[in-house]
């Protein structure tokens, strides 16, 4: 394991850290070199096929755990053709990696908050070095890495960051984000080795999230600027001050003021909540219109990634007010029946203009009309905090059936619920994203009064 750069072990029932030196660079040629590698990495995929895994849907979900989340690896990635380490991802599509609720072996537990401790310890040094915020770290050689933007800076890494920071110092932290009733649990093993590494980072951190809220918000609207492309969950798709990219701002700074990291009274980050929501919000459609550019506006542009409000607590289904937003969303979802055949279609339609030009060429629907996964489980965990459970149950035996059909959890379909294939693209199959998939069923089973 000499070429992990930060190693982990179980010692006395803690998970202990042992950190190697590393380096960055960013040289124009090694640049260069990252560059070519995901080119041909996609290039690849499509004809070298990731192979069906057998068995059951439990049986195939503990061999993408193997997979994913085996000792060996050096970080938590979605797989197939996505070897590089997306820093949003611990926050966004593993945003269930740490839920000790997620009842599987001793072992894969262990290796769960293993592999997002050597994920957190990597991202931490790498923006210590750079001082900047990524999208993406990516290997060189031994313990030398290189970073970049997909396609430009990223709205959600430090989000990601803190975000991970207090999932592996706070056991509550998670089933906060996602309650549901008294059910079986691990212990975390990771808080002195969490709080170790927010220590070490804590000056790093303080800067790059004053930097990032500097840079990021418009001192005059207070909004995320019009005139700044930023990466995201959707990241093939140029937008102005998107909906996602202002709740991930508020949520961040959130986060930051709850770790000691920035400073805002809860009376500001609630007026800077309703500024959000009064900004975006279309009462007409129900619907968080999808950014500020005037396509949007004019057109009411749905996208799924609104749903990113119930894992940062922008919108709380246990309050009067936020609740009834989440209901007319649904209503929304299944007025343009985008939940068919199964949720969650991106948009109601491809937008090629407005997508960045190799994803226009490889995917051109990859964020528009195609199916994502990880916003299908979102939307599922707003039907059942909304207590539509029979559509929650519906929608888990779709997916359930997909995991057994294709052998894997497929990272996104087509429209027609297809596994999404184009001339130049694959999509991912054996995702670790499922582990969303588990804690959406988790919190199914767990309800008070699911239908049976």
């Amino acid at each position: 394991m000499s070429d992990v750069p930060f190693q982990t072990q179980l010692k006395n029932n803690n998970i202990e850290l042992t950190p190697n030196k590393i380096s960055v660079s960013n040289k124009k040629y090694h640049r260069g070199y990252v560059y070519l590698k995901a080119g041909l990495h996609i290039s690849k995929a499509k004809f070298v096929q990731e192979k069906p895994l057998h068995g059951s849907e439990e049986e195939i979900i503990r061999q993408i755990h193997a997979i994913r989340y085996n000792k060996t690896n050096p970080y938590v990635i979605t797989g197939g053709h996505f070897y590089q380490l997306y820093v949003r991802n611990l926050g966004i599509f593993f945003n269930a990696l740490l839920d000790a609720r997620i009842l599987s072996s001793n072992k894969d537990w262990i290796d769960r908050q293993e592999i997002a401790l050597r994920t957190l310890a990597l991202d931490l040094e790498v923006f210590r070095q750079t001082q900047k915020d990524y999208t993406t770290i990516v290997p060189i050689r031994e313990n030398l890495f290189s970073c970049f933007n997909f396609y430009a800076r990223p709205s959600d890494s430090l989000f990601a960051i803190l975000y991970t920071i207090l999932a592996l110092t706070d056991e509550k932290f998670i089933e906060t984000l996602f309650p549901t009733k008294q059910t079986k649990k691990h212990a975390l093993q990771t808080k002195n080795a969490g709080q170790q590494l927010y220590k070490n980072y804590k000056i790093s951190l303080r800067q790059l999230v004053q930097k990032y809220y500097e840079e990021v918000i418009d001192s005059q609207t207070g909004l995320v600027k019009k005139n700044l492309l930023l990466a995201s969950a959707r990241d093939g798709i140029k937008r102005q001050s998107s909906f996602y990219d202002n709740v991930i701002a508020w949520a961040t700074i959130r986060l930051a003021n709850k770790l000691d990291l920035y400073k805002i009274s809860d009376s500001k980050l609630e007026s800077w909540r309703k500024q959000i929501i009064q900004t975006f919000w279309d009462e007409k459609e129900g619907l968080f219109i999808d950014d500020l550019s005037e396509h949007s506006e004019k057109t009411k542009l749905f996208s799924a990634d609104s749903f990113i409000v119930l894992s940062t607590e922008f919108l709380k289904p246990n309050r009067a007010a936020d609740k009834e937003y989440l209901q007319q969303m649904v209503r929304y979802v299944k007025k343009h029946k985008l939940d068919i055949p199964l949720p969650l279609h991106y948009s109601t339609i491809d937008l090629p203009e407005k997508l960045y030009r190799p994803v226009r060429h490889f995917a051109p629907s990859y964020m528009g009309t195609s199916i994502w996964s990880h916003w299908g489980m979102e939307y599922i965990k707003t039907l059942i905090y909304l207590e539509q459970y029979a559509d929650a149950k519906k929608h888990l035996a779709a997916y359930k059936q997909n995991i057994e059909t294709y052998g894997g959890y497929p990272e996104l379909y087509d429209n027609k619920g297809n596994l999404l294939h184009t001339r130049l693209y694959r999509g991912v199959l054996h995702n670790g994203w499922v582990i969303n998939y588990e804690q959406t069923k988790m919190l199914y089973e767990n309800s008070k009064n699911k239908l049976r």
